[in-house]
């Protein structure tokens, strides 16, 4: 097994080094047999750290015993895609999605079993949240002594996840690349290796971005440490057999799709789509979304939020910056396993943030951040005194966050609706007015256009008369996507559309195919109700 110890020297059989140059901090791995009471103490945090983010995001997403809290966010996209399927409709035929499916498959095998229910997506961020939890905990313990790597979780937790509840394809995506790196960060035997794989394709199957790239971080991390300690034929077996186990577990997850509806449309829905439209929405899917959102998190109540706003900003990409500058100030030093395994969690998170490069909103930072907190909880430590108390700081700050947070989220008092997908706990009383007035208007099964806001589908279990989940005034929506609109409209006699101001204030007019929608819904639709993100457009008898 592996256990840490600290070296109070440099190894003098290592040639040409001083051992008076050592930094603070420089922990090594060594292998050896780990102490009964080592073991009794680390079963004991580990045990600990499930139990405590257990209740820290139970408390944040259900109201005891089981009602779950509506949280909103990207996942409803994927909570109707999945409905869709269970009525029979066909991912990339006969509606759009441009991630690869892994994210609609689980959701509809989810749904399979238990029905549409509201609590699903919401028990799925207390497994997530619980399970990177303790994979952040378990890599940060192979490079940081005892209970200080318990601050990497605590940091995560209270920090990032919880503004972020958000069970989309990301948080799985980056699930299954943190189990890769796990398996790797103790060793590169062939085993792990394979195990590495096939996780990097699964994560692919959620994220196709992420999971190719981290892909080829493993890729460059098997070289790195091979050219001092394996032989070229050794290099060539471990990458050829980590690209064949990604190479299944992908096909596993995308050729069953793939069979249905042909190369030609998958690959223009998760590829063409993603390079050529996606980046046309201002604001969030290209480079200005950095720092987009901040006025979000400026009140005095959000404060914990704003700091880990800003923390996560400031974090990368530098602290992947500074460990390469400290990786080659101490190259007499590293010659050891815990720098592969460093270097290795850095290039990680280096090939992460670039997934998300090209849109760097704070959401998807949020999603990729974990590998940079990990080796900001090693500086600390690497910094000697100082850094170790501010270490202790963060934690007991964390630890304060950690029971606070889940205890003012229940002392809220929450609006409560019976709805087609269960009993549903509401904190935002706009989202609850909006959907108490829905569920009056319509019935399970109705046919009903949200427009630009695609979350009335799953939770009231209404159906969809579009191939996409929402529209745009922008390249984003296609125009033989708006002629699909427009004929569900006809063909269902569709009685309900909500309309956005959003919808008519295009800043790019040679990208807006929507005039022959609105002049539709003009003429055989007229305004019944306003809210203050949008309209109500009834059809005319």
């Amino acid at each position: 097994m592996i256990v840490l110890r600290i070296s109070p020297a440099i190894t003098p059989s290592m040639p040409g080094l001083d051992r008076h140059r050592r930094p603070p901090g420089d922990y090594r791995l060594a292998k050896g047999h780990q102490s009964v009471s080592s073991r009794s103490t680390d079963t004991t945090l580990v045990a600990g750290l499930i139990i405590a983010s257990f209740l820290f995001l139970y408390f944040h997403l259900f109201v005891p015993p089981f009602t779950p809290i509506w949280t909103g966010g990207d996942e409803v996209i994927f909570l109707h895609d999945a409905s869709r399927m269970l009525d029979g409709q066909v991912l990339y035929r006969d509606f759009a999605q441009m991630t690869f499916p892994a994210t609609d498959a689980l959701y509809f095998v989810a749904f399979k079993i238990f029905g549409l229910r509201m609590w699903i997506p919401n028990l799925f961020l207390v497994v997530l949240g619980v399970t990177l939890s303790y994979l952040s905990y378990f890599i940060a313990s192979r490079i940081a002594p005892g209970a200080t790597a318990l601050l990497v979780p605590l940091l995560f937790l209270t920090l990032v996840y919880r503004n972020r509840l958000d069970a989309t394809h990301h948080w799985f995506s980056a699930l299954a690349t943190l189990g890769a790196l796990a398996a790797l960060v103790d060793g590169r035997t062939y085993l792990r290796v394979a195990v590495a794989g096939a996780l990097c394709g699964i994560a692919a199957s959620f994220t196709q971005s992420l999971g190719f790239l981290v892909l080829l971080a493993f890729g460059l991390s098997l070289y790195w440490q091979s050219r001092r300690s394996s032989s070229p034929e050794a290099l060539i077996k471990k990458q050829l057999l980590l690209v064949a186990c990604f190479a299944v577990a992908l096909s596993t997850g995308t050729l069953p799709f793939i069979h249905v509806i042909g190369w030609r449309a998958f690959i223009h829905s998760t590829l063409i789509f993603s390079l050529r439209y996606y980046p046309t929405l201002p604001g969030a899917n290209n480079f200005q979304g950095y720092m987009a959102g901040l006025g979000g998190f400026l009140y005095w109540r959000r404060i914990p939020d704003l700091l880990g706003f800003v923390f996560i900003h400031a974090l990368l990409p530098l602290i992947y910056i500074l460990f390469l500058v400290r990786y080659y100030r101490v190259s007499p030093q590293r010659a050891n396993e815990q720098w592969d395994a460093l270097m290795l969690i850095n290039l990680v998170g280096i090939f992460s943030l670039l997934s998300v490069a090209s849109a760097p909103t704070w959401a998807r930072l949020y999603y990729v951040s974990l590998p940079a907190l990990i080796l900001f909880v090693w500086f600390l430590n690497f910094e000697g005194p100082s850094g170790k108390t501010f270490s202790k700081l963060l934690f007991g700050y964390t630890t304060i966050l950690l029971v606070a947070l889940p205890l003012v989220k229940q002392l809220h008092r929450p609006s409560y609706l019976d709805l087609p997908t269960g009993r549903t706990a509401f904190l935002n009383r706009e989202a609850y007015d909006r959907y108490r007035w829905a569920a009056s208007q319509t019935r399970p099964s109705d046919f009903f256009f949200g427009g630009l806001f695609p979350d009335f589908y799953f939770i009231l279990k209404l159906r969809n008369p579009a191939p996409v989940a929402f529209i745009t005034p922008y390249e984003y929506t296609r125009p033989e996507e708006v002629h699909a609109v427009l004929a569900g409209l006809e063909q269902h006699q569709v009685k309900t559309v909500l309309w956005a101001s959003a919808l008519d204030l295009s800043t790019s007019p040679q990208g807006d195919h929507l005039s022959p929608l609105r002049l539709y819904i003009r003429e055989h639709y007229h305004i019944s109700r306003t809210f203050p993100e949008y309209e109500v457009w009834s059809r005319n008898d």
